[in-house]
């Protein structure tokens, strides 16, 4: 049976690498792909890395104990979702078509050159592991997802994980063109 700082060693550990992979995959997009949205009406690489880079600043702040992201879900709804959507990402490690992300990580104007974006998410993912591992010692602390509400700490740091995959995966599709 693990302990419990084994089990936060290996939910930090399964980010890591969702992190790395996802920033090599976008340092080998070329420049004209960087801002060209990947598909009709979805989001340039340049969008998704900054997504990524909002998102950590959300999730750093609530590790530290201040306010997340608003829940949009009404509380019997997010009860059913988590039963069965979230538990169903978590198995397969996706995320459902058509997510859609919360107005508070949304991109808006990205104007960051390619190393630039880089360079902040990279500074992000080391925030978000310091931070994480300062929450380990801070019983109670949870993470907020728009739609399912309050997650614990440990999870939801594989939730962080399991979103870079989602967004490496689409990125990759750039690089493969």
């Amino acid at each position: 049976m693990k302990n419990h700082y084994q089990e936060w060693d290996e939910a930090i550990a399964r980010h890591y690498p969702a992190a790395t992979a996802f920033s090599t995959t976008a340092r080998l997009i070329d420049s004209e792909s960087w801002f060209a949205p990947m598909t009709e009406g979805k989001w340039s690489p340049a969008q998704v890395a900054e997504h990524l880079s909002q998102t950590y600043q959300v999730v750093i702040r609530e590790l530290r104990g201040e306010k997340g992201i608003r829940i949009r879900s009404p509380w019997l709804l997010r009860q059913v979702l988590r039963q069965t959507v979230l538990r169903s990402i978590y198995r397969k490690r996706k995320l459902p078509k058509g997510a859609r992300a919360p107005s508070e990580i949304a991109p808006r104007v990205v104007d960051a050159t390619q190393q630039q974006a880089m360079e902040k998410l990279g500074r992000l993912a080391r925030e978000f592991e310091a931070a994480a591992r300062t929450a380990e010692t801070l019983p109670g602390r949870k993470l907020t997802h728009h739609i399912f509400g309050q997650i614990d700490v440990l999870p939801g740091i594989d939730f962080i994980a399991i979103h870079i995959e989602h967004h490496h995966r689409q990125i990759q599709s750039v690089v493969l063109k």
